[in-house]
């Protein structure tokens, strides 16, 4: 439960990078910038009380909002400059906002560790025989699952998500049929975004914050897009629980590993199956 627990955590996180690789087609470094806000951002609407659990759900929500918001603002500032700019460009202008967010949290809230308290309820643990599954990582599988769900369904049974198929498979040819590509562009990207903030502020409880984790979830992000195929939903949740349990076994049998946990499926897939357990042939694609 404790390697599903963090696996389904990475996919909440992954599943964002995911939608704005397949559609947008732009690989979003700052990903992890955004994870970071949306953690930081709970740890201060929470002012570091433990909370109700539906208080606490609700403020990780808001958290997700706020960093949604600003993913917003720097989609119309600085992404719709790179769209069509070359993809070294576009690799270092995530980078670089990646860096700005980094810096923007380590002066607002400076560089030594904060913690945020399990809501009430869940601080203590589940008895299965000789097993104990601690609550909060009941509720991260839970919400896992709700993610997957909406996704799923967002992409395969609405009007939006049609059109975000449509953009994803060919840009041009969607624009002709009356799409708008910069609303999908700006929506996708927006969802994207929510999903890292929610991530990060799923996060929060479970480690140390300083703005270095940044760079550890957007590792963990781009690893679960490897090994799940470039724009496949059902290929990162996969991949996030294979990274997850993997993880955590090697923690507790091989632990001299446990650190190569990410690396791993990474090479055997790159060698194996270069596009993806779940990527499409033709290549990045929505293949929800």
């Amino acid at each position: 439960m404790t390697g599903l627990a963090m696996g389904v955590l990475i996919f909440v996180v992954s599943s964002g990078l995911t939608l704005v690789l397949g559609v947008l087609r732009v690989a979003n470094f700052a990903h992890g910038g955004f994870f970071l806000v949306g953690a930081y951002a709970s740890y201060q609407i929470q002012q570091h009380h433990a909370q109700s659990l539906p208080v606490f759900i609700a403020l990780v929500i808001v958290a997700g909002l706020i960093t949604a918001v600003i993913g917003i603002a720097t989609e119309r500032l600085l992404f719709r400059q790179l769209y069509d700019l070359p993809e070294a460009t576009m690799l270092l202008g995530t980078y670089a906002l990646l860096l700005i967010l980094q810096g923007a949290v380590q002066q607002i809230w400076g560089f030594n560790q904060k913690s945020q308290p399990e809501p009430k309820v869940l601080g203590s643990s589940v008895h299965l025989g000789s097993v104990e599954i601690p609550r909060y990582d009941i509720l991260l599988f839970v919400v896992g699952v709700v993610v997957f769900l909406a996704l799923w369904y967002t992409t395969k049974r609405t009007a939006v998500g049609r059109q975000i198929s449509a953009v994803a498979e060919d840009r041009y040819m969607s624009s002709l049929l009356g799409i708008r590509v910069t609303g999908v562009y700006a929506a996708t990207f927006t969802i994207g975004v929510f999903l890292a903030g929610l991530g990060g502020a799923l996060a929060g409880p479970t480690l140390s914050m300083t703005p270095d984790i940044a760079l550890t979830y957007i590792l963990d992000a781009f690893a679960v897009v490897i090994v799940g195929g470039f724009g496949s939903i059902t290929g990162s949740l996969v991949a996030s629980l294979v990274i997850g349990l993997l993880g955590s076994y090697l923690a507790v049998y091989v632990p001299s590993l446990a650190d190569f946990a990410l690396y791993m499926p990474m090479i055997v897939i790159l060698v194996l199956r270069p596009r993806g357990l779940f990527g499409a042939a033709s290549g990045v694609r929505a293949a929800v």
